[in-house]
Order: structure tokens, then C-alpha cells, then sequence
């Protein structure tokens, strides 16, 4: 997600944990300038389960039904969306993107 400070610099934040971007720490953009860090990937790739009800993705806007998985932060911190969900499709493309980046210490966890 983005955010405006008083300033009118654009911050970017992970919508998953609140992180904002340091211009190092590898996070990906999604649709509607959606963003996972690193650090949420990682968090998503360990704990998604299976939808229980028909859900849409933060990050591809499509909707998932049952019994694709997903991931939400269990305990939103006070800076990340409290609505934001991910696929599994859309955790798998990223894993995919980190790992292939020479940039990002990050080995394929899908």
C-alpha cells in the first residue's frame, strides 16, 4: 500500500506486516499498488490454509474459492491492512520472482 506524509513523499508499506520500504528490503507490487514484503512472503509460504469461504486476493484481485490457499496476517500489525489476503497463486509467483532475483538472498520455498 502507499501512503502520504505530511511532506507529500510517497512511502510504500507492506500491506501484510506495515513494513515500510527502505529502498533495500525486497518487497513486490501487486495490483492497485498492493505490496508484500519479504518477510510476509515468508510468513505467508509457512501458514496459508485453505479458504473457508470465497475470498479475494489483496495482491491479484481475483476472487478464490475454496480450497485454494491463502494466507492473512493472524495478528495484523497497527501499519498493515487488516483485510489483506494472498493466494497461493500469487505466493507462488512471488517466491518464484524473489528466487530468480540476484539481488534477494531468497531460495524457492513452493
Amino acid at each position: 500500500m502507499q501512503r502520504e506524509t505530511e511532506e507529500g513523499y510517497i512511502i510504500i508499506t507492506c500491506d501484510f506486516t506495515g513494513e515500510d520500504w527502505d529502498g533495500e528490503s525486497p518487497m513486490i507490487e501487486g495490483h492497485q499498488g498492493s505490496v508484500v514484503s519479504a518477510e510476509a512472503l515468508l510468513m505467508a509460504v509457512e501458514q496459508a490454509e485453505p479458504a473457508t469461504e470465497r475470498t479475494q486476493c489483496t495482491m491479484c484481485l481475483r476472487h478464490r474459492d475454496p480450497p485454494m490457499k491463502i494466507w492473512r496476517h493472524p495478528d495484523p500489525p497497527e501499519k498493515a491492512d487488516p483485510r489483506a489476503v494472498i493466494c497461493w497463486e500469487c505466493i507462488k509467483l512471488a517466491d518464484r520472482t524473489f528466487a530468480k532475483d540476484p539481488d534477494v538472498e531468497w531460495e524457492k520455498r513452493t
